[in-house]
């Protein structure tokens, strides 16, 4: 990007360039005073001058402009040396497969609190697989859109937790961000079921309006981190929730459930300073 200072130089050399001719005819063609040499001597040697000093700007401009330009390749190129990208998977467990590192954790309960609901437990694997480490990770989560309010949980911490606690991966390394969802669902109850009234499997079905208490609903991950240069990185990651009922419908058993999965990892951008 050219500097402003080099468009303010530019600017005013084209201004100079149009005034000084008329200068050199009002002060020099158009004067009085005596002179040793004759007007086209003058007007000779001014117009050798001032072409002399309009080329030495330009080519100074130039210069400037292809230092800058190459300063700045230089600095992408140092940059891409040291670059981290992050690579990410999901697997529905909960127990920590490949690496021992755990870099954030989302546990989230439903309300209402005093529901003891299903856990829904998920580790999403976030992976430097670019030339440079990864530094300073900043992890945001937008709000659950399931018509319920959700809270915070602690979990709890041990010195083998906070021994496994990471914010920054080496080129290769890869760190666990578990997720932990206590949904809290009501219980389905008998009168909850219609009755066809013929035997067999099909007999019973939950009602409409307790298949569809609970809806889909997205989980919005904000990622950013560092590289060596404090250049910041943004990615977002987005999980997708299926809100279902299962069970033995033909005894009358059933109760919510949900599946989440990923839905979009989007790729590594460059956040302007």
């Amino acid at each position: 990007m050219i500097p402003k200072k080099v468009w303010w130089i530019l600017g005013i050399s084209v201004i100079a360039v149009f005034l000084l001719p008329l200068a050199i005819d009002w002060f020099i063609i158009g004067n009085s005073f005596p002179s040793n040499i004759s007007n086209s001597d003058w007007v000779s040697f001014f117009g050798g001058y001032i072409g002399a000093l309009i080329g030495a700007v330009v080519s100074l401009i130039g210069i400037i402009i292809t230092i800058r330009y190459t300063n700045e390749q230089n600095k992408k190129d140092r940059e891409l040396q040291v670059r981290p990208y992050c690579a990410i998977r999901y697997v529905h467990d909960n127990k920590l497969r490949g690496t021992n590192k755990v870099i954030a954790e989302l546990p989230i309960g439903c309300e209402p609190k005093d529901n003891n609901g299903p856990e829904y437990s998920s580790i999403l694997y976030i992976k430097n697989i670019g030339l440079g480490p990864a530094i300073e990770f900043e992890f945001n989560i937008d709000d659950m859109d399931d018509g319920r309010d959700h809270y915070p949980i602690l979990m709890q911490r041990d010195s083998d937790t906070s021994n496994r606690a990471v914010n920054l991966l080496q080129p290769g390394e890869e760190a666990a961000f578990p997720i932990h969802i206590f949904f809290n669902f009501d219980k389905i109850t008998e009168n909850d079921f219609i009755d066809f009234g013929e035997e067999g499997l099909f007999r019973y079905t939950v009602k409409h309006e307790v298949m569809q208490k609970y809806k889909n609903f997205n989980i919005v991950i904000h990622m950013k981190y560092h590289d060596m240069f404090n250049n910041t990185y943004y990615q977002k990651i987005t999980l997708s929730s299926n809100m279902h009922v299962g069970g033995k419908f033909n005894e009358k058993k059933a109760e919510h459930m949900c599946d989440v999965n990923l839905k979009e990892i989007t790729t590594p951008v460059k956040i302007a300073k």
